[in-house]
């Protein structure tokens, strides 16, 4: 699905959800840019993918510097807005390569399903650390227009645990919840059941990357929405110990990059690399999939 340029709210409900899609899986990408995690600095790139933020583009991101806000759920330093965010992770040594693909899986709408360029630079990342073996690829369920109140961004992760053990889960949602149906609460309640359920069927830990600021007039709304939504959510993740549940917040990352989106919401190609290689980072620091 191609999202190109399109500043209108159609766009990130882009696609009808369709639960019963084959999941998509993706790719390594591109190169591109440097951000710096509130635990540590790391090198990082950015590259193409959508929720609703969206654009596609093959372009190279240029060489660029950010700052990501990780939160793990334990009080530490803060690096941006005042929120409390942590820098742990697991103990003991963290050992590579005992992750297999399909133990991973990634859900959410089209700021990852438009292009999977965001799933295809976590990947990347994972080969070149010697994390994910050649030739495998995460379980990316990710549909666009999805929600999480309508139970189809759950389902994405039911899904993938038909299949297999899921140990680890990527995932971004709650955007289609406010741009479609200005719904945070009913986006926080399905969350909270969700990860009671990833609870049940064993999961160790989460991922939730949370959107960054929209941009246009005509988005007035849903940042509204999403600004209610964002510390109720993260106040879940923080708490949440089975799973273990990561926040990681784009806004840092996007804050100054207009090149990281076409229509205001969705990734481009260096939007994806961006937030991709950010994702990868709190990945690395906290011991998921590696």
């Amino acid at each position: 699905m191609i999202v190109l340029g399109l500043l209108s709210i159609g766009i990130w409900a882009c696609g009808e959800a369709d639960d019963g899609d084959t999941p998509s899986t993706s790719s390594g990408t591109p190169d591109g840019t440097t951000t710096t995690t509130s635990g540590g600095g790391a090198s990082t790139t950015v590259g193409s993918g959508g929720m609703g933020p969206g654009g596609t583009g093959g372009s190279t991101a240029e060489s660029t510097s950010s700052s990501v806000s990780v939160s793990t759920g334990e009080t530490s330093s803060t690096s941006s807005g005042g929120e409390t965010v942590g820098t742990g992770g697991s103990s003991g040594e963290c050992v590579k390569g005992q992750t297999r693909g399909n133990q991973v899986a990634v859900i959410g709408e089209s700021f990852i399903a438009a292009t999977h360029g965001i799933t295809q630079q976590i990947e990347k990342q994972a080969r070149a650390n010697g994390s994910l073996a050649e030739g495998e690829r995460y379980v990316d369920n990710s549909v666009s227009g999805t929600t999480l109140a309508n139970d189809q961004i759950p389902s994405q992760y039911r899904k993938a645990a038909e299949n297999g053990m899921i140990k680890y889960v990527l995932m971004d949602g709650g955007g289609n919840d406010c741009l479609l149906r200005g719904d945070g609460d009913g986006a926080l309640a399905a969350a909270e059941s969700l990860f009671d359920t990833m609870a049940e069927d064993n999961v160790e830990k989460v991922v939730y990357f949370f959107y960054p600021d929209p941009i246009g007039n005509q988005f007035s709304s849903l940042k509204s929405c999403l600004d209610t939504l964002r510390p109720k959510m993260k106040a879940l993740c923080d708490g949440l110990t089975s799973p273990k549940c990561y926040w990681l917040d784009l806004r840092p990352v996007w804050n100054g990059h207009n090149e990281y989106t076409q229509d205001g919401i969705h990734p481009t190609s260096a939007g994806s690399i961006a937030t991709g290689d950010a994702v990868w980072e709190v990945m690395k620091e906290n011991c998921v999939a590696q």
